[in-house]
């Protein structure tokens, strides 16, 4: 892939330069430190809620583990979503402004064009998961003095993996479309649907989020729930989804 050492710390430029570091791991350290705190006074909250007269509502304890378990899955779905709009432009922003065609034009290949950018913009989400996990954990260690270390930075791990993922499909339909709007609500729309198929039996257990219900088991220090077909299906999603937007690169008109 020529040109790709050059393209790749122009993508990492890029990301500390476009603020998208520091948006994306400010998001996920905003959830991490704010879910234990909310799972930990949700019964006080609830309670000052209701006033004097509210029927009380009996709630079990909260536990480490409801914690780390609702800021993984909060960082599911809003990681998805951010990282669809942080993708969405990556190659069809560069298209409609006629940057990618001077890139283009130098001695460079698309497949290092397109690898490039689902490198960098990977690393971002990787940095900001490993933020608010850090964040996560050490506040829920705070407050309730227990939590599978171990098992929680897997599961961060799995996340990751899913997260680049998404950027991957991301990254097909924008190179797809021209403008970064249509990119974005069909890659949404993809994703939302392959979320749904993971309730088919036997399909489910070989799709990408199959491998983030595996992460939850993790969390839990529980030995069952591997899916190591899924992951290795996610692995190979991410690679076809790049060859294929590089593939579709090469046949637009830049």
């Amino acid at each position: 892939m020529t040109g790709f050492k050059t393209l790749l710390f122009k993508e990492l430029r890029e990301q500390f330069k476009t603020f998208r570091l520091l948006i994306v791991g400010g998001v996920f350290l905003f959830f991490g430190l704010s879910t234990p705190l909310m799972i930990r006074y949700l019964p006080e909250i609830i309670k000052l809620a209701g006033g004097e007269n509210a029927v009380p509502i009996e709630l079990p304890p909260p536990t480490a583990l409801q914690a780390l378990a609702e800021y993984s899955a909060t960082a599911l779905q809003i990681g998805l979503l951010i990282a669809v709009l942080v993708t969405m432009g990556a190659i069809a922003g560069e298209r409609k402004s006629g940057t990618a065609l001077m890139t283009l034009s130098k001695p460079v290949s698309a497949g290092a064009f397109v690898t490039s950018k689902l490198i960098a913009i990977s690393a971002t989400f990787a940095a900001g998961l490993a933020l608010g996990g850090l964040g996560a954990f050490g506040y829920t260690w705070l407050l309730f003095e227990d939590g599978d270390l171990g098992g929680f930075i897997a599961q961060t791990g799995l996340l990751a993996v899913y997260m680049t993922f998404c950027v991957a499909v991301t990254l097909v339909f924008s190179a797809v479309f021209r403008n970064s709007l249509a990119a974005g609500g069909v890659a949404i729309g993809a994703l939302i649907a392959g979320t749904a198929l993971t309730a088919v039996p036997y399909l489910g257990r070989v799709l990408p989020g199959a491998i983030t219900s595996w992460g939850n088991h993790l969390t839990a220090g529980e030995a069952g729930g591997e899916e190591w077909l899924a992951l290795g299906v996610t692995l190979a999603l991410i690679a076809a989804s790049g060859w294929l937007a590089t593939g579709i690169l090469k046949n637009k008109e830049i």
